[in-house]
């Protein structure tokens, strides 16, 4: 049995049947959320599911969660220094952190606990990472009431047991949605956010793409306040992030600091648009879990090398590019090379790598 026994071996069998089932990353933290509940309880969670290549956040569904306070962990997590956070936790080999354990007994230590914890009555708090092959799909961070026992270690041996299924099925809802680029491109949206981060004018554009994420119960969408925070508190260059739409479309958001004559950056504009195949040809390396040499023969497969020709551009036996390209067409779910090179953009795909 498991760390939480019976009962706890029977919820993760449940779990994991959840996370084959091609959910949706919101309804998928749902029913995770509410099958977990009973036997790791919590009184507030925040699941996130994140851009793959950055881990800045493109979704979320939270529980108990007021939307300002909800944005106040946001600010936290991407400028604040603190202990446990994601950024850290992916590092781990068992992708889990128990605050308590990580302040070594003393949460007040964490700028997080005594700035929003203490003042909202949360006590207790774990936090996960649900990451592939060093890629993270989402995050959930679960507190318990000021009062109640902290999170024990078999409760997060016992999330720490779900990181891979549950990345696994947010991996799926992003692959089932990439596949689907066939909508015409639309033109670029606009949002301007003030020092407070309240939108001072938005393009019309911009709202209707940010109808299509769907806000989650705040104003904007997750994903338009996590690059409008790194943009604030960059030192340079231009944070992005790409979000899967409802209608199964990809947009990708940039955000930069405007300045006045006066050198002030306290506004921010996040520029929407549609994604370009070019956008999405690292994220779909990255949702087939191609290796490195797994690339580069793809590299070579979709310029049109014959395999003795890629077996001496790569220093490799027939033998072994041969299991490499089945290998390929396996995780890509094509049976040929014209299929692969459809499948994987083939006018944008070979930038995207040499970048």
């Amino acid at each position: 049995m498991g760390p939480l026994g019976l009962k706890g071996d029977l919820a993760r069998d449940a779990i994991i049947r959840t996370c084959t089932s091609g959910l949706p990353a919101r309804e998928l933290f749902a029913q995770v959320g509410e099958k977990l509940r009973p036997l790791v309880p919590y009184q507030s969670a925040g699941w996130l599911s994140t851009d793959p290549a950055t881990m800045l956040y493109t979704d979320a569904m939270v529980e108990n969660v007021d939307g300002a306070l909800h944005l106040d962990f946001f600010e936290n997590e991407l400028t604040a220094p603190d202990f446990a956070k994601f950024g850290e936790i992916v590092r781990r080999p068992e992708r889990v952190a128990i605050l308590s354990e990580a302040t070594a007994g003393d949460p007040e230590l964490s700028a997080r606990h005594r700035r929003l914890h203490v003042p909202n009555g949360y006590s207790g708090e774990l936090r996960a990472v649900f990451s592939t092959g060093g890629a993270c799909w989402g995050v959930a961070c679960l507190t318990r009431r000021e009062g109640d026992p902290d999170f024990t270690r078999a409760e997060a041996e016992f999330v720490g047991s779900l990181c891979d299924h549950v990345a696994h099925g947010l991996r799926t809802a992003l692959l089932l949605a990439a596949v689907d680029e066939s909508r015409p491109a639309d033109a670029p949206g606009m949002v301007v956010l003030g020092p407070d981060g309240a939108v001072e004018s938005v393009s019309l554009v911009a709202e209707e793409l940010l109808a299509e994420i769907g806000t989650g119960g705040l104003e904007l969408p997750d994903a338009v306040h996590a690059v409008a925070l790194r943009a604030r508190h960059a030192a340079g260059g231009v944070p992005r992030a790409r979000v899967a739409t409802r209608t199964g479309r990809w947009l990708v958001l940039h955000a930069a600091c405007l300045r006045d004559r006066g050198g002030s950056g306290e506004r921010v504009a996040v520029m929407i648009e549609p994604a370009r195949r070019a956008e999405l040809a690292s994220l779909v390396v990255e949702l087939y879990e191609l290796s490195e040499r797994e690339q580069q023969v793809t590299q070579l497969l979709v310029r049109g090398l014959a395999t003795d020709e890629i077996a001496s551009a790569l220093w490799l036996s027939r033998h072994t590019v041969r299991d490499h390209v089945k290998s390929i067409f396996a995780k890509v779910g094509v049976a040929s090379r014209p299929e692969l090179t459809a499948k994987l953009f083939a006018e944008h795909f070979l930038p995207a790598l040499e970048g």
